[in-house]
């Protein structure tokens, strides 16, 4: 449904309700089937991971302390340097 030749300059807010704000309110759109991609509203159709996306959509505090963790996570990983990693100008190859 997208349209063609669109301003790769435009990008579309993941939560049209509160783009602009750091809320659970993306997995409340997720209850309602507003999920902007199918790889998105899979998360509540999924039985596997709509129990998570309902406790987010229903607790932000919740959803803000296991971002956090997540975060916190993230941040202990290694970054590879010199020889033992690789920046890459082309994401899908190898320099």
């Amino acid at each position: 449904m997208c349209p063609r030749n669109v301003d790769p300059r435009i990008a579309i807010n993941m939560d049209p309700n509160t783009p602009r704000i750091f809320d659970n309110v993306y997995y409340k759109n997720l209850q309602q089937g507003k999920g902007l991609f199918t790889s998105d509203q899979v998360l509540f159709s999924d039985p596997r991971s709509r129990p998570t996306v309902n406790a987010w959509a229903s607790n932000s505090a919740a959803f803000q302390q296991a971002f956090v963790t997540a975060i916190n996570k993230l941040g202990r990983v290694g970054v590879k340097t010199r020889g033992n990693g690789n920046i890459r100008r082309d994401c899908a190859a190898f320099n």
